[in-house]
């Protein structure tokens, strides 16, 4: 898989690759054409980035992005016109306060998008996400599922906004979130086991965050490694 570091560039365009992404702009526009597939695994302890996704017509992504992060304030844009397939997946943990805006804009026809968002709050961390999905005048046959969940391991406070602008009745266009602690059962369950409660909890976190991604066995092994070096 080839490697692509952005330092400078506030424009790139993807055609027909997969690659592992670092972002070191504040801000970034990567186009799609055909088939691409983005990797971005990262440990930032300051990132405020605006990251703007144009996918052409008849192509498609498959964005895994995992982040440990410090302080983040990050806005998402995601750009569909016609015939095209997004599936934008984020994992991320927030050890302070971090907040992510997500807007997604169908322009065109027989679009199909998936966003899902995973957040672990620890230590003083928490997390503010806002998902917006606009659905334009006169299009049709586009199907747009949002899953936003957090889960909370400390006493901090986060935050989910849903925000579905739909100006046509032709569409399908879902929202989900939850915020939530880790299930008691299930903790009793792996306890039962015979883990202890700290093992059990970074079983339930690990799994939860790497599930959220469409990831092969090597990049599950280098995030587990990361969250353990955290």
């Amino acid at each position: 898989m080839n490697k692509i570091i952005v330092e400078k560039e506030e424009y790139i365009e993807l055609k027909d690759n997969a690659i592992d992404l670092d972002i070191k702009t504040k801000k970034l526009t990567i186009k799609i054409k055909g088939k691409v597939l983005i990797n971005e695994l990262s440990i930032k302890e300051n990132e405020e980035l605006e990251l703007t996704i144009d996918v052409e017509p008849q192509s498609s992504l498959i964005y895994n992005r995992f982040l440990i992060h410090s302080i983040m304030n990050n806005r998402i844009t995601i750009n569909q016109d016609s015939k095209s397939n997004v599936t934008f997946n984020y994992s991320f943990i927030a050890n302070d306060k971090c907040h992510l805006t997500i807007d997604t804009n169908l322009n065109g026809n027989d679009n199909e998008t998936e966003v899902n968002v995973k957040a672990v709050t620890e230590h003083d961390g928490s997390a503010t996400i806002v998902g917006t999905a606009l659905a334009k005048e006169k299009i049709v046959n586009n199907d747009l599922a949002e899953n936003i969940k957090v889960l909370v391991l400390n006493e901090e406070e986060s935050i989910c906004i849903p925000n579905l602008l739909v100006a046509t009745n032709e569409v399908t266009v879902n929202h989900a979130c939850t915020i939530s602690s880790i299930d008691s059962d299930s903790l009793f369950y792996l306890e039962s086991k015979g883990l202890n409660e700290q093992d059990s909890i970074k079983l339930i976190k690990n799994g939860y965050l790497i599930g959220n991604l469409s990831i092969n066995e090597e990049i599950k092994s280098e995030i587990l490694n990361m969250i353990e070096g955290e």
